[in-house]
């Protein structure tokens, strides 16, 4: 079982009933390609252009166009600024004096964590991880991604991500955890000079915490059948945007009459 911190985020919205259990299934253990929408696509877009990165399926992410085969066919608005942002990013990079040692960097360890980090540098005489956003929600407090700096602590679906990469890529360098700092690099999808820039900063507790978490999610695929793991929870709306909806016995075709006892 390979567990990344995408897959803890999904598995932990599978229990609180967000989700439904067999899409993750089939996006984490099947190995099934979701579909990207229109706003994962820009994203992959701005990393692209700002590091070279590809998305984790290897396309080269393109730009969307206006007046398509036309005189004046050009980027769309969206596209644009998203370009902008990401010129932005290297004079960051440039400013600061930070060196990009690799991307896209790729650690699984032997008790089965795993995960793929945007950035990792030298930042000064630190090792750095570096992870890209481009959102339309940096100053949203109440959206689960939203990234409002003062409601951040008790977004863990967010910031479970630093820790697990630390842990990572101190396992994988042999360096202490303490000695490699976590940075978000948020950028605005509405204005591309509208940039966080934010440290992430944890105590062994949290470290300890989220391991316990890791070994506890390990020990119930080890221990009991997939399917009475990761269970269906169909509903009408996310069975019909759903990528094995075609295949799926139980998805919803019509709404799911629900009780509630007053």
């Amino acid at each position: 079982m390979k567990i990344s911190q995408s897959f803890l985020k999904d598995y932990a919205d599978y229990r609180e009933g967000k989700t439904c259990g067999l899409q993750t299934k089939a996006k984490y253990i099947d190995g099934i390609k979701f579909f990207s929408s229109d706003v994962m696509e820009l994203g992959n877009f701005f990393e692209f252009m700002a590091t070279g990165s590809l998305p984790r399926d290897g396309h080269i992410p393109v730009a969307d166009v206006v007046y398509k085969n036309k005189p004046n066919e050009k980027m769309s608005e969206p596209y644009e600024r998203a370009t902008k942002s990401a010129e932005y990013f290297k004079e960051i990079i440039e400013y600061y004096g930070i060196e990009i040692l690799d991307t896209g960097v790729a650690i699984t360890l032997d008790n089965g964590m795993t995960g793929i980090m945007d950035i990792v540098a030298k930042w000064g005489d630190r090792v750095v991880i570096i992870d890209t956003k481009y959102s339309g929600l940096l100053d949203d407090r109440w959206n689960d991604l939203g990234w409002e700096i003062n409601s951040l602590p008790d977004k863990h679906k967010l910031m479970i991500q630093g820790v697990h990469y630390r842990i990572l890529l101190s396992e994988k360098m042999n360096i202490p955890i303490e000695d490699i700092d976590f940075y978000f690099f948020l950028f605005s999808q509405q204005k591309p000079r509208d940039v966080r820039i934010i440290k992430q900063v944890i105590d062994e507790l949290t470290i300890q915490r989220h391991l316990a978490v890791v070994e506890s999610v390990k020990y119930d695929f080890e221990t009991y059948p997939i399917e009475s793991l990761l269970k269906a929870i169909p509903t009408l709306l996310r069975c019909g945007e759903c990528t094995i909806n075609s295949t799926c016995k139980h998805r919803a075709t019509m709404p799911i009459i629900q009780e509630v006892l007053y």
